[in-house]
């Protein structure tokens, strides 16, 4: 979370590119960015606002998106070899923390299917031995995998190659991402790309590039912390994350299985969005 406010030489200007996922910004940082930083840059609109509502004159803060490469994230790409056959794949990409709401799609996903059904999520973690070494959940996708009654679950963790991450959507069906907080959601917006529909929490920044034919947006309420805090950085004002509604993700999780036809009308709509986002 730290952010670097070092001064440029020969009194150049100095832009912050800086993605923030929890509705305030760290109260130390107000001070720092109206006094030695020229403009904020951020992903989204909805980190935008978080700076602005923390007290950043909206005048120094532009939205400069994240974007797709759209020859290497495409339709038509030679799948990646899954070690699954089941007829409909679930796909989750990122680090399975808390803030990413995997918690609440392993937990939909075994609430809605057994493993009879010809279903399989399929998990790439990232950051397990770096950035979220110790807060990923392959102890709880491990325990699903040891359940004889639980749907299957493909668990990668291992990192992929720039030809391979693109192969691995063109294995899924659908990429689900039910996130508490993100600064933009690039895994959603590359997914979208290889014409892949997607499943997203409304309220947050994919709100900006999903629109609702490309896919199925969750209903969330805002949960604010209950301190003005995000764990040892106090904020300027109260933070606050999305909490996705779990029997709504039940529920579009088996039309999203039971639908084939939805499922493609619904990626080429995805592919045609992806478009504005080279």
């Amino acid at each position: 979370m730290a952010a670097d406010f070092s001064l440029p030489g020969d009194d150049a200007p100095l832009v912050l590119y800086q993605p923030w996922e929890f509705g305030r910004i760290p109260a130390e940082w107000v001070d720092s960015i109206r006094w030695g930083v020229d403009e904020v840059w951020v992903p989204s609109r909805a980190v935008a606002r978080a700076f602005v509502e923390s007290g950043i004159p909206a005048e120094r803060v532009a939205v400069v998106p994240y974007g797709v490469d759209l020859d290497r994230f495409r339709p038509g790409l030679p799948p990646l070899p899954l070690p699954s056959d089941r007829r409909v794949r679930l796909l989750f990409v990122g680090g399975t923390i808390a803030r990413k709401g995997f918690d609440v799609l392993l937990a939909a996903f075994r609430g809605a299917f057994r493993r009879a059904d010809d279903v399989c999520l399929v998990v790439k973690d990232m950051g397990t031995g770096s950035f979220y070494r110790g807060q990923t959940a392959e102890a709880a996708v491990r325990a699903t995998q040891a359940d004889p009654d639980a749907p299957e679950v493909l668990y990668l963790a291992e990192d992929l190659s720039e030809d391979d991450l693109p192969r691995l959507y063109a294995a899924c069906d659908v990429l689900v991402h039910p996130y508490r907080g993100e600064g933009f959601g690039l895994p959603v917006l590359e997914a979208m790309a290889c014409g892949l529909p997607v499943v997203v929490t409304a309220g947050g920044p994919t709100d900006e590039f999903v629109p609702p034919a490309a896919g199925w947006h969750l209903p969330a309420a805002v949960r604010p912390f209950p301190e003005n805090r995000v764990g040892e950085w106090p904020t300027a004002g109260t933070p606050w994350l999305l909490e996705p509604d779990a029997a709504a993700l039940g529920r579009v999780l088996h039309e999203v299985v039971a639908d084939d036809a939805g499922r493609r009308r619904r990626g080429v709509e995805a592919r045609r969005a992806a478009l504005g986002w080279a």
